[in-house]
């Protein structure tokens, strides 16, 4: 009998080392959840058996975890490693992880979690804990954020053009609403540079926003105002207010921006036809806009598992310009013609209308997310076009131009853990319409009154595993798109398209001792933005016409990319391949060719690769980055009588300084340059600016002072040039490019948005 029992005691215990359960949770020093770090299993000798990544919530977890593990090894970049012994129970608790400190001679240097490092498909930037948590809003954190350009909302990322931006899962639909999130509530900022299948395909950056963990109950809010000047004064002002009770918040937003903008440029456009023509424009005026948007909604949470909500959001805008100037025309290098403008315009958006509905729940392993989002909004935009010419007849013309836009859009996905990994099923319906009504009584250009109807499916597949080191994606969208172009009411069938695509997305990533690699390749597609499919001729001057092109086709793209981090330093190469690229063109508009159309139509192809290392340090108080890119392409196109090559590349060197002074006053130094360079069938001249801030915290933070001065040597404005077959045109902006900004930011009873839902038809909106 004894034997008998400690057979069976053996077998149990052989059994359990077998397959056992090991979970655990990691953590920062300051209790923030740690995500993609790395887990793996050892045997008594240091053996590999297996390894995963923590999940969003910092969690790890072995199933049926076999092989007789006896140890973990936690890893990350910026923190010292960690190998525990498992306990008995399979499961660790909190692990939490202390940053690492390297000593160089008598200095220093702290890594202190601002690394940028490849966690999964993105190049991950830490918040939480860093010296980016007084930055101030997340405008103010995402020009701090290697790969990203831009600032007050209008962000690029380098080589990969608008990004779309997600807050929690959430599409961020205005720009606005990056100004309503503060720093400080920031965990990290992701920039995907090569976004998978469940995006759409039309989306070639991301940038994800990660918010801490939501905290606190009852009324609370921020209230900002911003004052700035440039040439003239404007100012925004905003309310963010929220409450808070057990489940249920019940938020509200409100905006309003008004100013006056300076708006002066020089134009020279050449012109081939039977002669020479050259016009000079030289232009002098001021824009006055007037902005308000408002923002209701609520979110309830019925427990830790299932989340609803919606929100409705208005804005009107209407901005007035007027423009004098005088044109200089000269044929084959004699004067023709000078004539003076005198031009009135109004841009103006009727109350614009925009809803979104979700759900966000998991019922078991099962993770389900649904959105809903509808759009309506009309455009209105009257312009006065006054001629008065020296030497021939004077023009007096009118325009008006009204457009309509409505969208319809779902999207529901799926997500189950499958071995070390994930997978992720979901499909995407949009349904779309864009209405375009113009009228003008100028005697060579007709009125117009066109329509496109457009119908998307949408359904994607991503799996994602882990096998030891290394962590492999895979995923496809399949895409139907079908749209009826209509003209005076009348569906036109050579105008009208039906596409069936299938874009496929491929990633692998390991790491190598304490080196990170990733390599990943996505095919993408750019379609035409509505405008650029409206076939309505709009007034340029008496010898220059122009008009979208209803016969486009979308864009294929394929892009290979290579990324790699080490320590604080990271690097990234780009293959990039695009057929049927869509550039500026020109054609003769009249019979006997004297006046041009420019418009726009699909070349062959372009090549380009791209290149951006960067690396983040800390020295005493002294915190700097150090960001350099280079994009070049290889694109030939017709040009007058000949070809030209646009293969110049453009070249990017950042520096930027946070130094933290006494009395908790943050300082910033940021400087730019930005070379001379081809971007398609355009040359762009060189730019650069010196932006300097102070920051200061009053109040237990709850008061935030900020005093700007950016683009110090007003060395920001730069010239464009675009060429096509029979048309060249240099454009200039003129405008005093520097300026002063106070920022002051109160909030009281600081919360964090639990609103989850992330939005669906995202590249329809951008296209409208």
């Amino acid at each position: 009998m004894k034997t008998i029992f400690a057979v069976i005691l053996a077998a149990m215990v052989s059994i359990t080392s077998v397959a056992q359960t090991i979970t655990g949770k990691v953590m920062d020093e300051n209790n923030s959840s740690l995500d993609y770090v790395n887990v793996v299993l050892l045997k008594a000798d240091s053996t590999y058996i297996s390894g995963t990544v923590t999940d969003q919530n910092g969690v790890f977890l072995f199933e049926d975890a076999q092989g007789y593990p006896k140890h973990i090894k936690i890893s990350s970049i910026g923190y010292a490693d960690k190998i525990l012994d498992i306990p008995s129970t399979g499961d660790f608790g909190i692990i939490v992880l202390e940053p690492t400190t390297v000593m160089l001679g008598e200095v220093v240097v702290k890594s202190n979690r601002p690394v940028t490092a490849i966690k999964g498909d993105a190049l991950v930037t830490n918040v939480a804990g860093t010296q980016l948590e007084h930055a101030g809003t997340a405008n103010d954190v995402l020009t701090q954020v290697p790969m990203v350009l831009g600032r007050d909302g209008k962000f690029e990322v380098f080589g990969k053009g608008t990004p779309a931006i997600y807050v929690n899962g959430r599409e961020v639909r205005d720009i606005n609403e990056l100004a309503q999130i503060n720093s400080a509530d920031i965990k990290n900022v992701e920039v995907v540079t090569n976004p998978g299948a469940k995006y759409d395909a039309t989306v070639k950056s991301v940038i994800r926003i990660r918010t801490k963990r939501p905290q606190g109950e009852g009324f609370s809010g921020t209230l900002r105002e911003v004052a700035a000047l440039q040439k003239y004064i404007r100012n925004i002002d905003q309310a963010n207010l929220k409450y808070r009770t057990g489940g249920l918040e019940v938020f509200a937003n409100f905006g309003y921006l008004t100013g006056k903008f300076q708006s002066d440029q020089s134009v020279v456009m050449t012109t081939r036809s039977k002669s020479l023509w050259k016009e000079t424009i030289i232009q002098r005026g001021s824009m006055r806009s007037s902005d308000f948007y408002g923002k209701i909604g609520l979110s309830y949470l019925l427990n830790d598992n299932h989340s609803i909500g919606a929100y409705y959001y208005n804005r009107m805008t209407e901005m007035k310009s007027h423009h004098t100037g005088l044109t200089t025309m000269l044929s084959d290098g004699e004067l023709f013609d000078k004539f003076y403008l005198n031009r009135h315009a109004v841009n103006k958006t009727l109350p614009s209308h925009y809803t979104n509905l979700y759900y966000n729940g998991q019922v078991g392993k099962l993770g389900i997310d649904f959105n809903a989002d509808y759009l309506w909004s009309k455009y209105k935009n009257p312009v006065t076009n006054e001629e008065l010419s020296e030497t021939h007849e004077s023009s007096y013309i009118t325009s008006i131009g009204v457009s309509h836009s409505r969208m319809f859009a779902e999207k529901f996905v799926l997500s189950y853990p499958v071995l070390n990994g994930e997978i992720e099923l979901g499909e995407e319906y949009t349904s779309s319409r864009y209405s375009s009504l113009y009228n003008t009584d100028a005697e060579i250009v007709n009125d117009a009154n066109s329509r496109v109807d457009e119908n998307n499916i949408a359904a994607f597949l991503e799996l994602h595993q882990s096998f030891g080191n290394f962590n492999v994606g895979a995923g496809v969208r399949y895409e139907h798109v079908s749209f009826d172009y209509l003209d005076n009411g009348k569906k036109n069938d050579d105008q009208s398209k039906a596409y069936n695509n299938v874009f496929p997305s491929l990633s692998l990533s390991t790491m190598v001792k304490n080196v990170q690699l990733s390599l990943s390749y996505t095919h993408k597609t750019q379609r035409p933005n509505y405008s650029d499919l409206n076939g309505t001729i709009d007034y340029v001057n008496r010898f220059t016409l122009e008009s979208g092109n209803p016969y486009l086709k979308p864009e294929k793209i394929h892009t290979v990319e290579h990324t790699g981090a080490w320590k604080q330093f990271f690097g990234q190469v780009n293959y990039i391949y695009k057929k049927d690229p869509i550039l500026r063109t020109t054609h003769p508009y009249d019979d006997n060719g004297e006046i041009k159309l420019i418009t726009l139509a699909n070349y062959p192809k372009i090549h380009s690769l791209e290149a951006f290392i960067g690396s983040r340090f800390q020295v005493g108080i002294w915190q700097p980055v150090v960001n350099v890119g280079i994009m070049k392409q290889w694109l030939t196109i017709d040009y007058m009588d000949g070809y030209r090559k646009l293969n110049n590349p453009v070249g990017i060197i950042q520096f930027q300084n946070a130094i933290h002074l006494p009395g908790d006053i943050w300082m910033n130094i940021d400087l730019q340059w930005m070379s001379e360079g081809d971007e398609k069938n355009s040359h762009r001249g060189s730019s650069s600016y010196m932006n300097v801030k102070l920051y200061k915290a009053f109040f237990n933070k709850r008061l935030g002072v900020s005093v700007e001065a950016d683009d110090i040597f007003n060395k920001g404005n730069y010239g464009v040039t675009m060429l096509s077959r029979d048309v060249s045109t240099v454009k200039h902006t003129e405008n005093l490019n520097r300026s002063f900004v106070l920022t002051l930011q109160y909030t009281f009873n600081s919360s964090r948005d639990r609103y989850r839902g992330k939005g669906a038809g995202s590249n329809e909106k951008n296209r409208f």
